[in-house]
């Protein structure tokens, strides 16, 4: 149980990744903005807090309403726009409801700049309709960036669950207890589901050789993942205090080792797999089902459409994989009007830890019993035997991957 709780509130740190989503958007478009306001006597003189007056105050639920941390400085860091915040982003009962740039102060580029508008959009409470949505799967399988596509450009707000007791809580109509930093915004229970709404559920998978590795180095540093206990390159079932003489993994450590010693990276991964792989093997029933009622595993996954549709008494699931997240703009826009998925992702390319990783999966090898352990969780027989490219297409053929199945045709 202790291992249980430890995996769930991991799975909450797997997709704290508005942070990155948001400093690139700034640094790839909106950041030059911050510059242009370097001259501020100049803007100033032309254009005054006028501009930004709302037509009309925007929508604020009751049960967000409140202002726990008005002044917010933390998970930003201190990048130059970050200057530009006068509230909590997070928190729009701090906003300034007359402001058109809230959370941010009033500046020109806010009102123009497309990358300025769409965060205020990802940030800014919506008012609900009929259609109710839960993006409800297991992380690193680029559920943020679903929620952010159909925040930001069809209008709708989806609960960003990972967990069945949160995702118990939406479908009862309940306020649901996602931290904002993982849900990326505010989350108001009006956005829970109620009698009479259409309910939709998305959930995705993706396949355990390209997704374990990527869990791997996203909770390397994370104390409460079993991939962060202490002490190192053994099978441990909780976190050990430190001995003298004994140092817990620093960043430092883990960009040094990417680059002199990934054997030591390999082997951590290696010790602590199994333990994690045995919380994902029957995560589909165990997990999902047990929350939503609905049998993911009841029908095979059509491969050729690149989706499946589970319709169940009170809700539809739509089942998507992470390979084949070229074609989400469309499958999800077909069924969502305007979505489209962010231009930048949670990629680990840009990652500090991304040339570490990239040796990793360069030198990792599977063992037999590390392949036939992945080949037999539900995700794999559901999803990927059926693919002549998967290592669980033919059992029998387990040896051969061994020798020729490495990390560096692994996916990032």
């Amino acid at each position: 149980m202790r291992f249980l709780r430890h995996v769930l509130a991991a799975t909450v740190l797997l997709t704290m990744s508005s942070v990155f989503f948001l400093t690139q958007l700034l640094n790839s478009g909106a950041g030059s903005a911050v510059a242009k306001l370097g001259d501020s006597d100049a803007w100033r003189g032309r254009f005054s807090e006028e501009n930004c007056q709302r037509g009309g105050l925007f929508h604020l639920p009751e049960d967000i309403q409140d202002c726990k941390h008005p002044l917010y400085a933390g998970e930003f860091g201190r990048a130059p726009w970050t200057e530009m915040f006068v509230s909590n982003p997070l928190e729009p009962g701090c906003w300034n409801s007359t402001n058109m740039c809230s959370p941010f102060r009033c500046f020109p580029s806010c009102l123009t700049d497309e990358n300025w508008r769409e965060m205020i959009r990802y940030w800014e409470p919506g008012k609900p309709g009929r259609r109710k949505i839960m993006v409800f799967q297991y992380g690193k399988v680029a559920s943020t960036g679903i929620v952010k596509g159909l925040k930001v450009f069809a209008n709708l707000t989806a609960a960003h669950i990972h967990t069945a007791e949160h995702a118990r809580q939406w479908l009862q109509g309940r306020h649901v207890d996602v931290p904002n930093i993982q849900q990326g915004f505010a989350l108001s229970r009006e956005w829970s589901l109620n009698s009479g709404d259409e309910c939709f559920i998305i959930t995705a998978s993706r396949s355990h050789f390209t997704r374990d590795p990527s869990e791997y180095f996203e909770n390397v540093l994370m104390e409460n993942h079993p991939y962060g206990y202490h002490p190192r390159g053994r099978t441990r079932h909780f976190s050990r205090p430190l001995r003298p003489g004994e140092k817990k993994w620093t960043l430092e450590d883990v960009i040094y080792m990417g680059q002199h010693n990934v054997s030591a990276l390999i082997d951590d991964f290696r010790a602590q797999h199994g333990i994690v792989l045995s919380f994902y093997k029957r995560w589909f029933s165990e997990v999902f089902q047990s929350a939503t009622g609905l049998n993911i595993l009841s029908q095979p996954f059509d491969r050729k459409k690149r989706f499946s549709w589970i319709h169940g008494a009170q809700c539809s699931a739509l089942v998507l994989r992470s390979e084949d997240s070229k074609s989400w703009p469309e499958i999800l826009a077909n069924v969502f009007p305007g979505f489209k998925m962010p231009v930048l992702s949670n990629s680990a390319q840009t990652k500090w830890y991304s040339e570490a990783y990239k040796a990793f999966k360069a030198n990792l090898t599977w063992t037999r019993n590390e392949i036939s352990g992945m080949c037999q969780t539900e995700t794999e027989r559901h999803f990927y035997k059926a693919d002549d490219t998967s290592p669980c297409h033919h059992e029998r053929a387990v040896a051969k991957w061994v020798h020729e199945f490495s990390g560096s045709r692994l996916l990032s």
